[in-house]
């Protein structure tokens, strides 16, 4: 039976990928970096308008 959750219990196990393993996961780091600074302020600023527009409607 294959257990699902057994590569996080084992980690031996994943430090036998090649190295162009990890070289992958950090391209896929260096892309998802900017991708989260884009939506953190993107968020900060839906954040911002919806308290603008509650204090002009209600202010």
């Amino acid at each position: 039976m294959n257990k699902p959750f057994s590569n996080l219990i084992y980690k031996k196990k994943d430090r036998n990928f090649p190295p162009s393993k990890n070289k992958l996961k950090n391209e896929e780091n260096v892309k998802s970096k900017p991708l989260i600074i884009f939506g953190f302020i993107i968020s900060l600023t839906s954040i911002f308008l919806l308290l603008f527009t509650i204090n002009n409607k209600f202010g």
